[in-house]
């Protein structure tokens, strides 16, 4: 792992700035597994699932939702799980703006005001992150991710909704959230 990713990975363990359950970018060595080489796209969605649970994007031992909702808003032919590993091949990362996995909303599933103040607090991490990766365009996906872009004046190539919002309630935005990927990872169609 090269010296500013190490950094990185050295930041978001020493962190202990919010209240979490785990940091699963950590326990699944994201960093030292799914990084291409050269990264073309960085796509920051907002968080890990909130909760005492195990999914997430880089654990391929459970169903995830992003995963499977990045898939189909790529029009991907391929296993839930060969989702990362495509990303990497294609020369895309994906992130979140917050590291660790947030508690669980008091009354509900997801407390996207605490989810916000930990991107914000994690912003640094963020830029810790850019300045590791050098992603050649970078893709914000949601609100909170938005929030933490604005704090450190990222500008980034495309803003769209986080990917289970889109599948949920934006359908319509999926040829364009499509489109904008592929173009930026300089790819003709999925595949």
């Amino acid at each position: 792992m090269k010296g500013r990713l190490r950094r990185l990975v050295e930041a978001i363990a020493k962190c202990s700035r919010c209240a979490f359950i785990d940091k699963p970018f950590l326990l699944h060595d994201v960093y030292g597994t799914w990084v291409p080489r050269k990264v073309k796209l960085l796509l920051v969605a907002e968080s890990p699932p909130p909760g005492p649970k195990e999914d997430f994007f880089y654990n391929l031992a459970v169903p995830d939702r992003l995963r499977r909702n990045m898939r189909a808003i790529l029009g991907l032919t391929i296993g839930e799980r060969e989702v990362p590993a495509w990303l990497r091949g294609a020369g895309a990362f994906l992130t979140c703006a917050v590291k660790c996995r947030p508690l669980q909303g008091g009354t509900c599933y997801r407390d996207e005001r605490t989810i916000r103040v930990m991107a914000l607090r994690c912003a640094g991490i963020l830029r810790l992150e850019l300045s590791a990766l050098r992603p050649e365009k970078v893709i914000i996906m949601g609100k909170v991710a938005e929030a933490a872009a604005n704090m450190i004046g990222l500008e980034p190539y495309a803003k769209f909704p986080h990917p289970n919002f889109i599948i949920r309630f934006r359908r319509d935005l999926i040829p364009t959230v499509r489109e904008t990927i592929f173009e930026a990872l300089g790819l003709s169609r999925p595949g």
